[in-house]
């Protein structure tokens, strides 16, 4: 590793040295560059101000100079100016004929004359030679030239046979291209190198022309030897180059090996596209190039591998073998080492790592989950095979296995070698999760603070576990379920019941012999039993569903025994029993409680003593626990001397449906729930309940509850009704105020009221009750909750609001816990809900009215709404409002399903919910369930925003409600009579 860090360090010295090598031969190609620049822009630039001096002066140069002129034409069109010695002369070259005479020449030998005092200047300064002429190449002025008879005696054949010698490669310059380069001065143009006539050197020249208003009158040129840039181009070693190419790429100056000029032109012409001044590698060469003259002329430097070795190779070599000197002394320095230390350690080594893989052995071969973690890092520093399948088993979204069990343990404070266990819930990669049972333990481990984990899995044990809770909840389920169905079906048989005793007591009322009347009384005491029986049964299920609720308001607990001792007391004494009452002195004036549930427990436990008892007396006892204690609970004891129970009777007296032998039921009846439902009542209220009996010796039950002391004033426990007579002039002078949205709705309670012998007005919403209210007096509100507009929570809450105290009562078809207690909140007395027998109405709006119950109404038969045919004026109501409002459901339907907006569908949908409920309350009122049913369900579905299932239903509906009415059509309709009372009996 150390050779291979040492050969890594020289590699990178080379790579640095070849690198900066690179860069510095990159910075001698800019400096290059540079100079080469700087020469071309200085003889572009004196080109350019000497031909704008030309110009200039053109104009002034027209009047010829007369010495000069004739000079000129004594040396036939051939003169040497040389106005200063200093300087060598300059040679001048006319064509002169008759057609071009020396006149025509003025103007260029006042120019050639003004040049002559300064071209030896000019020359000196920027090491040239030029010449200039005129456009049709019949005159020349050259200088400075040699002075030597060979140069002087140039021109022998003129100016034109001269031209043609010093300029072929000018051209004619007749074409406006040609003279369009000659005056553009932004792109010099430069021509390649050719022999200098008058230094018999090799010269690059520079050509521009001067014009006046536009049109060329001289051509200007300026020759550069080209040993001027010559040294600028020389190069440093073999295989290198530096050459001026010209646009095309063809060379124009530089020197360099065949080979090597080849290989250099080539890659730069295949890499004339790149970008300029950029250094690049191909086919062994480091070539770069970049313009020197904005007539496209540039430099390319090139130089290889071979041009780097050759200067950098004692560099080089000094740097590998220093390397070499290095890897061999710290190959003997690590050998010393090896031999007096490694080794030795090594063996000691081997031997700890043999002992510990000994242990690692028996941990990897453990039958369940074992890992030692570090405390500190959380790094699992030993695991056997089961505790690496559950983490990898284990789901990927959680934090790992280890780091769990470390946070279960790892914050513990417990000492070093004490040992506890948890439960530890795993989530598996696959859905599914398993329990483990994980023991933790902390100790120490190579110096360091370790935690100590074996685990195994009790996931049978606590499915076993979760199986026997399931059963269980399943068990309570099913209980619930029982309860329900006991509870909905005692609700369903007390309707028909209820009827059943409401006619049997009108059937009592009239004209009937004595065997007849003894078979009304066997009837009407046989349904009152059954009755009991199913309010015990309703009672029962709503205790074991959760649903019964205890109240805690403040009553005279003593007056509550009185009650129910008046009540049983007749019972008694067709027996021939004594029934006595005991209560407590030291028993408080008012205490908290249920006074209903409590006179149901009282109730039940002295009808089984008068029942079971055959002669002798029943004790009804009322007192306190202990005198001593100011709140101490109540003590309430029924005592018999009856048949008495065994030990074994005893011990299932309490269960549900349960009697203390088989033959109890056939002698003296009922069902065995009203001692189970007088425990769970007791229950309830915090008591407990419990007998003591003995066979033929009677038996007592003792209740205790834990009644609390009440400071207010005990409320009317359900006193003897006081009954005042109140006849059809009473209940007359007694307006009521109806307000209900269905027209139906309104017809029937009308008629209900009418049959009652109260007066009424109807309105179909809150704001027409309001404003009927403030110009009539009202003795009594009877409201719909649910209504367009304003509902009857707001028309309760706006008549309290105005002072307003007379009873409201609200008729809903369903009365749910919620509204009980919205309309309390707005003021309303009492909730009557749907169907409403005329007794229940009677009884309320007396109740309210009048101050106390009135006797039942003693007037002719009444019709029942709630069966058979229906009077007209109602039928006809029902028919034309169902009607109006399937056509309104349709039509919002229709509406909901093409609105686009969400709340324009609500709108629609809320609408429909509004015109459902309405015919729900109808049809409840006259007892058909099954359309009120549907309305129901149909309510639910526009709440929840079904479309689809509302117009599935919605002819249903109309198939059901059409049904109804036309089978509870009055027999009088069909013929064209009025319904009366005998119609009210047509089948």
């Amino acid at each position: 590793m150390t050779s291979l860090i040492l050969a890594a360090v020289t590699a990178v010295i080379v790579h640095s040295q070849v690198k900066d090598y690179i860069a510095s031969r990159y910075a001698d190609f800019v400096m290059q560059r540079t100079a080469l620049r700087g020469a071309f822009a200085i003889r572009e630039g004196a080109m350019r101000i000497s031909v704008k001096q030309e110009e200039f002066a053109w104009e002034s140069r027209q009047k010829p100079d007369p010495a000069l002129m004739a000079e000129l034409v004594r040396g036939n069109g051939r003169l040497v100016l040389q106005r200063n010695s200093s300087f060598p002369p300059v040679l001048i070259l006319a064509d002169i004929s008759p057609r071009q005479p020396v006149e025509h020449y003025a103007p260029y030998l006042r120019m050639a004359d003004d040049i002559s005092y300064h071209a030896g200047a000019y020359s000196q300064a920027l090491m040239s030679t030029g010449y200039f002429f005129s456009p049709d190449r019949h005159f020349i002025g050259m200088g400075p030239v040699p002075n030597d008879p060979a140069t002087l005696a140039m021109g022998k054949d003129g100016a034109t046979g001269l031209l043609q010698r010093v300029a072929a490669d000018l051209g004619e310059l007749s074409t406006p291209a040609d003279i369009s380069r000659l005056l553009d001065a932004d792109t010099p143009w430069w021509l390649p190198p050719a022999p200098d006539p008058m230094t018999a050197g090799t010269s690059i020249r520079l050509v521009q022309g001067a014009a006046s208003e536009g049109t060329l009158f001289a051509v200007f040129v300026a020759s550069y030897p080209t040993k001027l840039l010559t040294p600028l181009l020389a190069g440093k070693g073999r295989h290198e180059a530096s050459l001026i190419v010209d646009p095309r790429n063809n060379l124009l100056l530089g020197e360099a090996p065949a080979d090597t000029q080849a290989d250099v032109l080539r890659i730069s012409d295949a890499l004339a596209a790149a970008a300029p001044a950029t250094l690049i590698y191909r086919d062994g060469y480091f070539v770069v190039s970049d313009s020197i003259s904005r007539a496209g002329w540039k430099i390319v430097h090139a130089f290889s591998w071979r041009t780097i070795l050759a200067d950098l190779w004692p560099r080089l070599l000094s740097y590998v073998g220093a390397m070499l000197l290095a890897i061999g002394f710290v190959w003997g320095v690590l050998l010393f080492i090896d031999r007096k230390v490694f080794r030795p350690g090594f063996a000691r080594s081997q031997r700890i790592t043999e002992s510990e893989n000994l242990n690692r052995t028996m941990v990897t071969t453990a039958p369940f989950g074992l890992a030692l973690l570090s405390v500190s890092s959380g790094e699992v520093l030993l695991q056997n095979a089961a505790m690496r399948g559950y983490a990898q088993d284990a789901r990927r979204s959680d934090p790992p296995l280890h780091m769990r069990l470390l946070a279960l343990f790892g914050g513990s404070t417990q000492s070093l070698g004490t040992q506890s266990e948890r439960e530890f819930e795993l989530a598996l990669e696959d859905g599914s999760s398993c329990d483990l049972l994980v023991s933790g333990v902390r100790t120490k481990y190579q110096g360091a603070d370790v935690l100590l984990c074996n685990f195994k899995d009790i996931t049978l044990r606590k499915k076993t576990q979760h199986e026997l809770e399931q059963a269980r909840q399943a068990a309570d389920d099913a209980n619930q379920a029982k309860s329900a169905f006991l509870a909905t079906m005692s609700h369903e048989i007390r309707t028909p019941l209820n009827t059943i005793l409401g006619n049997l007591e009108l059937l009592e009322r009239t004209p009937l012999s004595d065997a007849q009347l003894q078979q009304l009384h066997t009837v009407t005491s046989s349904s009152s039993s059954l009755l009991g029986i199913i309010n015990d049964i309703l009672d029962f299920s709503k205790v074991e569903s959760g649903q019964m609720s205890i109240e805690a308001i403040s009553f005279d607990l003593g007056a509550l025994g009185q009650q129910v001792t008046a009540f049983f007391a007749p019972i008694a004494r067709s027996k021939g029993l004594g029934l006595e009452l005991s209560i407590d002195d030291a028993l408080r004036p008012a205490y908290v409680g249920d006074p209903m549930r409590i006179r149901q427990i009282i109730y039940n436990l002295v009808s089984n003593a008068i029942k079971f008892t055959t002669h002798g007396d029943v004790l009804l006892e009322i007192y306190l626990q202990d005198e001593a204690q100011a709140g101490s609970p109540i003590i309430i004891g029924v005592s018999d001397t009856g048949i008495g129970m065994t030990p074994e009777q005893q011990a299932g007296l309490f269960q549900t449906f349960s009697q203390a032998d088989s033959s109890i039921a056939r002698r003296y009846g009922g069902t065995g729930l009203g001692l189970a439902l007088c425990r769970r009542l007791a229950q309830l209220m915090g008591g407990s309940i419990s007998v003591h009996s003995k066979v033929d010796a009677g038996s007592t039950f003792i209740v205790t509850l834990p009644l609390r002391l009440s400071t207010d004033a005990p409320a009317d426990v359900d006193a003897p009704m006081t009954w005042a007579p109140h006849d059809a002039a009473v209940r007359t002078a007694f307006r009521v105020l109806v307000a209900d949205d269905h027209p139906a709705n309104r017809q029937l309670i009308h008629l209900q009221l009418q049959t009652l012998g109260y007066v009424s007005d109807e309105v179909e919403d809150g704001n027409s009750a309001l404003a009927l209210f403030a110009e009539k007096r009202y003795d009594m509100v009877l409201t719909d909750l649910n209504m367009p507009g304003m509902d009857g929570y707001t028309l309760a809450r706006c008549l309290r609001e105005q002072g307003i105290r007379v009873p409201i009562i609200a008729i809903t078809a369903h009365a749910s816990e919620q509204e009980h207690r919205r309309c309390r909140e707005a003021g309303i007395d009492e909730v009557l809900t749907k169907p409403i027998l005329l007794a229940a109405l009677e009884r309320s709006i007396a109740q309210r009215l009048i101050g106390s119950a009135t006797p039942p109404y003693e007037g002719p038969p009444r019709n029942d709404i709630t069966r058979g045919p229906l009077p007209a004026a109602v039928h006809d109501a029902l028919l034309h409002s169902l009607d109006d409002s399937l056509a309104s459901i349709r039509a919002s339907l229709a509406m909901a399903a093409t609105s686009g907006a969400a709340a324009g569908t609500e709108r629609h949908l809320t609408d429909i919910g509004g015109h459902l409920h309405s015919i729900r309350g109808a049809f409840s009122l006259i007892h058909e369930a099954e359309v009120a049913t549907l309305c129901m369900r149909m309510e639910k579905q526009a709440r929840n925003g079904d479309v689809e299932s509302l117009t599935s239903d919605l002819n249903a509906l109309h198939t059901l409600g059409r049904e109804a009415l036309q089978r509870r059509r009055s027999v009088s309709l069909s013929v064209g009579t009025s319904c009366g009372p005998e119609a009210s009996n047509a089948p």
